[in-house]
């Protein structure tokens, strides 16, 4: 198993050489403070998934000028290196050794200040850069401000799966962060519409207006450190009390090369762990094809008045939240396979609903405030089967971690969530990229004001993204089935684990009383 020696880990450790590691318990509750911890590590995530999904494409096409398709193979680019780099973190993390922070915080907290500049950067480019000059710079800042929320964002899953390995005590961290998650992303479109992007005598949309982005990316950028420091002090100490207890290993090797090789053992040694990874980029193709086009649909099919349009976004979070509530309670008795593909192709049938029945007039006509009031119930419910699928995605990915572990002997839950932010990052970047292929191939005017897009182009986007919606529906459905996981197999588990933790701790009691 993966460990820390305590050698060096401070005045704490000889409290720590006291217990051993035998009489540790796996299945032990979390701190309440350090829950609420971590749902505010969701919080940097989710503003940058936020403003990136919303934003990056609307502002560099709609509102700089880029051409669709280089904005595309830009973000194409910063997504590739991003999404190499969560698994190689993720790996980092897991074999990290006397670090005074510990393997999971000292990574978080390298990223505080670095991704708030980035972050900042990319929404506000030099003016007069050209299209390359543009392209440029959104492919450097793109990659760098990805890559510094990956330092963060992978060591903190890790962390809520360390928490606790109780199956009814998981549940509740996760669904905790998933509020957290939901939480962030309900404030932030209310906080960047009611306060960032508002309408005025030239913009009719402020969204359009490019003096809006510096002091929205500025707000953004602090509120992320912010809650990456708060998440940091809330967790590092009951994280830190699990590393010091366990035995001392030889140094491990950090190269590229091993990181490969750790990658390739858990996709052949634990099929679920594959199955995790072909899920999730199954499940963000889908989520992206709306995801990255709502502003555009917002702004062009539905036209809804500038008061309800930071609702219809907030909607679905609102749902998530009520969903994330909800589903800890009933856990123990509903299975989680069934959570997760009922909670997703609803999530994706319901997205497309709310696309595809504007577009053949089933609904009120656009820019009504009745259309925008069915919208925000559509997505309200779409977001509380998310929640459902977010939870049990997340209490399942942990124990598929610990199923990896107890398989090779070896911690690796921060590698394991680097693989699924591997697989939302591939995806995105593949949608992103079609995406921006697609706008130019229809020809999408640039800047055009609300209702002078001619009406064909307006549902073009809207059947593109509905069919995505739908695809990725029936693909979800087929990959939920081959997953092999259920409680009773977790607690054999966890067993499993704690009988390998005390041959470990008997296997090193000896050396260290020879020392």
């Amino acid at each position: 198993m993966t460990a820390v020696t305590t050698a060096q880990q401070g005045p704490d450790a000889t409290a720590a050489e006291a217990q051993p590691a035998s009489d540790v318990r796996l299945e032990r509750p979390a701190p309440w403070y350090s829950m609420v911890g971590f749902a505010f590590g969701t919080f940097p995530d989710s503003i940058k998934n936020f403003a990136w999904d919303l934003f990056v494409l609307f502002l560099y096409t709609q509102v700089l000028g880029l051409s669709g398709t280089l904005t595309g193979l830009a973000l194409l680019i910063a997504l590739c290196f991003d999404a190499v780099s969560d698994p190689y973190v993720g790996f980092l993390s897991d074999r990290a050794r006397n670090l005074r922070f510990g393997r999971r915080h000292t990574f978080m907290l390298l990223a505080t200040v670095p991704f708030g500049l980035c972050f900042y950067a990319l929404f506000v480019p030099p003016a007069g850069l050209g299209q390359w000059g543009l392209f440029a710079w959104l492919v450097v800042f793109a990659i760098l401000s990805r890559l510094t929320i990956t330092l963060f964002a992978v060591p903190v899953k890790a962390v809520g799966a360390e928490l606790s390995r109780d199956v009814s005590v998981r549940p509740k961290i996760i669904g905790i962060g998933t509020i957290g998650l939901t939480v962030a992303r309900i404030s932030l479109p209310l906080l960047a519409f009611g306060f960032f992007f508002l309408e005025s005598e030239e913009y009719s949309r402020g969204q359009l207006n490019p003096a809006n982005y510096p002091p929205f990316a500025v707000t953004f950028a602090i509120a992320a450190a912010v809650c990456m420091l708060i998440s940091v002090a809330t967790t590092i100490k009951p994280v830190l009390e699990i590393e010091r207890l366990e035995p001392p290993t030889p140094k491990p090797r950090v190269g590229p090369l091993e990181g490969v090789k750790a990658v390739i053992s858990a996709m052949t040694v634990t099929p679920n762990v594959r199955w995790s990874l072909v899920l999730a980029i199954v499940v963000f193709f889908s989520i992206v094809s709306i995801a990255i086009l709502k502003i555009h649909l917002v702004t062009y099919l539905w036209q809804t008045p500038p008061d309800l349009t930071k609702w219809i976004i907030s909607a679905q979070y609102i749902g998530t939240g009520i969903g994330a509530v909800i589903l800890p309670f009933v856990v123990k008795t509903v299975n989680r396979k069934l959570c997760i593909g009922a909670g997703m192709v609803g999530f994706t049938t319901l997205s497309a609903v709310a696309v595809l029945l504007p577009v053949w007039g089933f609904l009120p006509p656009p820019g009504t405030r009745e259309l925008g009031q069915v919208l925000i119930g559509i997505f309200t419910v779409a977001g509380l089967l998310l929640g459902v699928y977010f939870v049990a995605i997340g209490s399942l990915s942990a124990d598929v971690a610990d199923e990896h572990e107890a398989n090779t002997g070896k911690r690796q839950q921060a590698l394991i969530s680097g693989f699924g932010m591997f697989a939302i990052k591939a995806a995105g970047a593949l949608m992103t990229l079609v995406t921006g292929i697609y706008l130019d191939l229809i020809a999408f005017p640039k800047g055009a004001p609300v209702g002078e897009v001619p009406l064909e182009k307006v549902h073009a986007l809207g059947y593109f993204s509905a069919g995505f919606c739908l695809l990725g529906a029936v693909l979800v459905m087929l990959v939920v089935s081959r997953f092999d996981v259920s409680i009773t197999k977790q607690r054999e588990i966890n067993q499993r684990l704690q009988r390998m933790m005390k041959a470990d701790s008997n296997e090193s009691a000896p050396a260290t009383a020879s020392q």
